[in-house]
């Protein structure tokens, strides 16, 4: 596709150059020009979806799930570095090397025996010297150095085609700039031909370059997942929905607990399959939206915090009308916290309000408005185009 956008902007060059003013497309009646100027983008905008977005992978086999597959790895897949920071923070807390104390991640006082932490966990461990907020851990240099040691999850998925490789990421940038200097180069000619002879009624040139060219930024952005990627995620979390119950239940009763039956669902997921449980605390203040963090503000006990209004509680689950997790909203993977209740045990809580302290209502309770619920929190144009 690259031959034929060369092709176009040749043959442009070709009918403009010798005389700018007087050509054909100089020459051009407004109205066809804009039928020109429209087929050329439509075949602009073809020729980029079909070298970005086509994505042959769709007809590939999916790999087989591992038997014992790797939370980092899937986190990563998922979301990048920034899914994997969040996976490692929340497997040191459940260790008691960290703790949240007052809004803030920090190391915990009784710390273990750093020595054994896995390469990424200790690079995430060593890089609270200091305690920090959710917000400031994404500002930081925590995810460039993560994507470091991320590079052996980055070359793998590449080799099963479940990452979009580098090279569509060049095509991409090299299409993009094909495309938008046909649609800003054709457009701007025309536009300074019909201006330089007097012409006025441009409006509708100018508003069909400023969109054409919005558009084609959009379809030239490359998606990070191959559609086998994206199918390859939903047929682990079809494979391990089971695990979104389970995680309820206590680490004791599953041998290795730590690490299969909560870094798994957590990395399957994301970290809005905690709210409901006794990690809900960690959810609402460490929310993974497709690799975005949002803090909010709630200190080692849970109490009062929320989860913000349209902040996504992970794996595509949101809170719905500005709840934390409560009154109707969604918790993680898309599905619901259970049973259609919202916090848990069947329980709701009414007037929109949140569950705080990261526990639940009583089972088959409600919390009315402004009543007690634990943790200290409440539940409460158109011319055309001249130029002759």
């Amino acid at each position: 596709m690259d031959k034929l956008l060369l092709a176009i902007i040749a043959m442009l060059l070709i009918v403009t150059v010798p005389n700018p003013l007087s050509n054909p497309i100089a020459n051009m009646y407004g109205p066809n020009f804009l039928v020109l100027y429209g087929c050329l983008i439509a075949v602009t905008m073809f020729a980029a979806y079909w070298s970005v977005q086509s994505d042959t992978t769709a007809k590939l086999p999916l790999p087989l799930i591992p038997t014992h597959p790797d939370p980092y790895k899937i986190a990563y897949l998922r979301g990048g570095e920034n899914e994997v920071i969040s996976l490692a923070i929340f497997n040191l807390l459940q260790d008691g090397y960290l703790q949240i104390e007052r809004g803030t991640i920090e190391r915990s006082p009784t710390q273990p025996n750093s020595d054994n932490l896995s390469t990424i966990e200790r690079e995430v461990f060593e890089h609270f010297s200091v305690p920090q907020t959710a917000s400031q851990i994404l500002l930081s240099s925590l995810p460039t150095k993560i994507s470091y040691y991320c590079k052996v999850y980055e070359q793998s998925l590449l080799n099963e085609q479940l990452l979009s490789p580098p090279t569509l990421i060049e095509t991409a940038g090299r299409i993009n700039k094909l495309g938008s200097l046909i649609i800003v180069g054709l457009g701007g000619y025309k536009l300074g031909v019909a201006l330089f002879k007097g012409y006025t009624n441009v409006g509708f040139l100018f508003m069909m370059g400023i969109i054409s060219f919005v558009i084609i930024q959009f379809i030239c952005y490359p998606p990070r997942l191959t559609q086998l990627g994206t199918a390859y995620i939903n047929q682990l979390q079809q494979s391990f929905t089971q695990l979104k119950s389970k995680i309820s239940q206590p680490v004791s009763d599953y041998p290795d607990g730590t690490e299969f039956n909560i870094l798994l669902p957590v990395a399957i997921f994301g970290t809005g399959v905690l709210y409901g449980t006794e990690y809900a605390n960690f959810a609402q203040y460490f929310t993974s939206s497709s690799g975005q963090y949002t803090s909010t503000s709630i200190d080692s006990s849970g109490g009062g915090s929320s989860c913000g209004g349209g902040s996504s509680c992970g794996g595509g689950s949101s809170c719905s009308s500005g709840s934390s997790c409560g009154g109707g909203s969604s918790c993680g993977g898309g599905s619901s916290c259970g049973g259609g209740s919202s916090c848990g045990g069947g329980s709701s809580c009414s007037s929109g309000s949140s569950c705080g302290g990261g526990s639940s209502c009583s089972s088959g309770s409600s919390c009315g408005g402004g009543s007690s619920c634990g943790g200290g929190s409440s539940c409460g144009g158109g011319g055309g185009c001249g130029g002759g």
